[in-house]
């Protein structure tokens, strides 16, 4: 039996992206795994960035294997003991090669890339492209915005249309020179509408991230726009690129058959399966 402490749980929230992502959607297809519960004991526990720290040790009655499952570079704000928790467990899973190879310099246990994937049963045919591009989407946590501030004038140089999904707006009309109302849309984030929300654009803007922790990230947003069927801007050239529907066609043609088949969650599962095997 496997048993996750997400951090949902830990920090007594709901709708946590890395929860949804790296605990959610692979129970649905993982039967002998599970959320713990106060007092449980299971084979193996997975703790889904949930950090030993000043006020909390893993449970004492625990002896099964021990996983931390890491998705961002926590160790960066200085709140967490992550070499502490890395010495408490048996392995450690996070989801780049960037961040496997920071984590490598604390240990000799296994730290295993799995990759952030998604339930490929819930996505929804690629959008067709045929017309010329009318709107841009960014999607993502509010205080990740400030990435698109550099891109508001291009955005205004083309007279394009941008949808936000994100937990709250993070008003960035205000640095735009048109009328908030003449461009702008804000939608709140539901798992359940994503796809459909997405798809009112014509490709997603994700420019490239420019803070200490960027390099860090995972890739989940882009394939996660792709798996709509929108192509990915990260430059002015490619905002500029795919106005031409010919040119989001071929980028989403390229590679979505590839990107459905490796970023299915069901193979997260399966590696997690063969890494609590090897341990």
């Amino acid at each position: 039996m496997v048993k996750f402490l997400t951090f949902e749980q830990f920090h007594n929230k709901k709708g946590i992206g890395s929860t949804n992502i790296r605990v959610h959607q692979l129970l649905k297809y993982w039967p002998e795994a599970s959320i713990y519960r106060y007092g449980e004991n299971a084979d193996c526990m997975i703790f889904q960035k949930v950090y030993c720290g000043l006020d909390y040790k893993f449970p004492a009655h625990f002896e099964g294997k021990k996983i931390l499952d890491i998705c961002d570079p926590d160790w960066m704000q200085g709140r967490v003991f992550v070499k502490e928790t890395v010495d408490a467990v048996d392995a450690v899973t996070c989801p780049t090669e960037v961040m496997q190879r920071f984590i490598q310099q604390m240990t000799n246990k296994p730290v295993v890339v799995i990759k952030d994937r998604f339930d490929i049963e819930l996505v929804p045919e690629p959008k067709p492209h045929d017309k010329e591009a009318k709107t841009v989407v960014w999607f993502g946590y509010r205080h990740n915005a400030e990435l698109l501030k550099p891109a508001m004038h291009v955005i205004d140089e083309l007279g394009l249309n941008l949808i936000i999904i994100a937990d709250d707006d993070p008003i960035l009309y205000q640095y735009s020179t048109r009328d908030r109302h003449d461009f702008y849309e804000f939608v709140k984030y539901n798992e359940d509408t994503f796809y459909e929300n997405m798809q009112k654009a014509d490709y997603a803007l994700l420019p490239q991230g420019f803070r200490p922790q960027d390099v860090f990230k995972s890739e989940n947003k882009t394939i996660k726009a792709k798996l709509a069927g929108l192509p990915v801007a990260r430059t002015a050239d490619d905002m500029r690129k795919f106005a031409d529907p010919k040119e989001r066609q071929l980028a989403i043609d390229t590679d979505y058959a590839n990107i459905k088949q490796e970023y299915d969650v069901r193979k997260s599962v399966k590696e997690m399966k063969e890494l609590i095997a090897s341990l």
